[in-house]
């Protein structure tokens, strides 16, 4: 898996000052006194998927998130290049219009070095509700380590040069900056009696320029955070299931199995001793082993069954091509069947992710002619199953919560 630098530093020795009270301060000194390196392909997660969402349009089903995920792959076409081992803007600031890019740059450098630094995963970062939360403050994102809480104010931003924290000065202590919400939650803090950092909270600000030798820059900044009224154990499988349901959404898992792990994580936020449904297998109805997971439609099955997921026809490079979104078959199975410690600590390893895997494509007949892809991949109709159907051998991105993701470039479908 290819790796991207990062240079990581404090704001100001204010900011360098504050994080000396952190438990983990010497990783964080050791973080900003050399480069990371972090998964590219952990990055493009951030950058590329979208949140299911049943209240905002454009992430609601199937066809409003492959829209989402065509317009996301053309903004990194458009606006981000990696080069020198890192990544840089194609465009200058004053060219730069779509904040919600900058934004997502953001969130992916900032939560890739809190990663770095707690050992989480993109399945950690979910928002859930909680039931005794104080609503007077909203944080960008939480997570849980199961025994602490993380929080996370990400921001980003396209500059001259990355490397001049002055640049960045409105989104440290401008009207929406982190140093104004800082101010805001310590007076909360002394109000409520939250004895410090027993949560961590992470100002960050991702910073990319144009020069093309450039290191991607994190400024780190230290508010502090406000108590959360949940198990940080609860919350972290919580944070799990949550993320787990809207990427079986996303990828076309059968609706019964949506259904009811919905309602196992009704039952869990709400039981007063959650571990009651610890290997409690979601609707007993269904048999064991489960032979079919997937919905058959644009549907792909990885490495002979290892993984399953959807294929999405996106446009790349004025060309209509299949892009991939799996899960592991073995992380599907522990979430039927409920095993918690299995969830909290599952991460996927694939030592033969760095050669080239098998896809078998399955679609049918009006994405094809709808698309246009039946011209540029040689699909063979199945007159049994009614589907086209195509075996692609290639390289394939992956993130250790269990995405597995990518292009499928047509030199390699067979």
């Amino acid at each position: 898996m290819p790796n991207i630098r990062l240079s990581v530093d404090y704001y100001n020795n204010i900011e360098r000052a504050k994080f000396q009270g952190f438990p983990n301060v010497n990783i964080l000194n050791e973080l900003v006194d050399r480069n990371i390196s972090i998964p590219k392909d952990e990055f493009l997660t951030y950058m590329l998927f979208t949140d299911q969402d049943d209240n905002y349009e454009g992430y609601r089903d199937y066809f409003e998130i492959s829209y989402n995920i065509n317009n996301r792959i053309g903004d990194l076409d458009r606006f981000v290049t990696f080069n020198n081992g890192s990544l840089q803007s194609r465009v200058s600031s004053s060219r730069m219009h779509d904040t919600r890019l900058t934004e997502k740059i953001g969130v992916g450098q900032g939560l890739c070095v809190v990663n770095k630094i707690h050992s989480l995963t993109a399945a950690d970062w979910k928002k859930i509700p909680e039931t005794n939360q104080h609503s007077t403050f909203d944080f960008t994102l939480k997570a849980s380590t199961g025994n602490n809480y993380i929080q996370v104010e990400n921001k980003g931003s396209i500059v001259g040069d990355n490397t001049d924290n002055r640049l960045v000065r409105h989104h440290y202590s401008g009207s929406y900056g982190i140093l104004g919400k800082k101010t805001f939650v310590r007076a909360e803090e002394a109000r409520l009696g939250i004895v410090p950092h027993g949560n961590l909270f992470y100002g960050t600000i991702g910073v990319l320029d144009e020069n093309i030798t450039s290191i991607a820059k994190v400024w780190l900044v230290d508010p502090p955070a406000l108590e959360i009224m949940m198990d940080p154990q609860k919350y972290k499988l919580l944070a799990r299931l949550h993320y787990y349901l809207d990427e079986f959404r996303k990828i076309g898992v059968r609706e019964k199995i949506i259904k009811a792990l919905k309602l196992r994580i009704d039952q869990i936020t709400y039981s007063e001793d959650y571990l009651e449904y610890d290997k409690v297998q979601l609707d007993y109805k269904y048999p064991y082993p489960f032979h079919f997971f997937m919905e058959r439609n644009n549907f792909a099955a990885f490495n002979t069954n290892e993984a399953f997921g959807r294929i999405f026809v996106v446009n790349r490079h004025q060309k209509n091509v299949p892009f991939l979104i799996a899960f592991p078959k073995a992380l599907m199975r522990m979430i039927i069947l409920q095993d918690f410690n299995g969830i909290i600590n599952y991460e996927y390893i694939s030592s033969f992710m760095k050669e080239d895997v098998q896809v078998f494509i399955q679609l049918k007949d009006i994405d094809i002619f709808d698309n246009q892809l039946s011209d540029n991949f040689k699909f063979v109709f199945n007159e049994r199953s009614k589907y086209y159907q195509a075996v692609y051998f290639g390289k394939i991105s992956h993130t250790n919560d269990g995405k597995i993701f990518g292009i499928l470039d047509n030199n390699k479908i067979y």
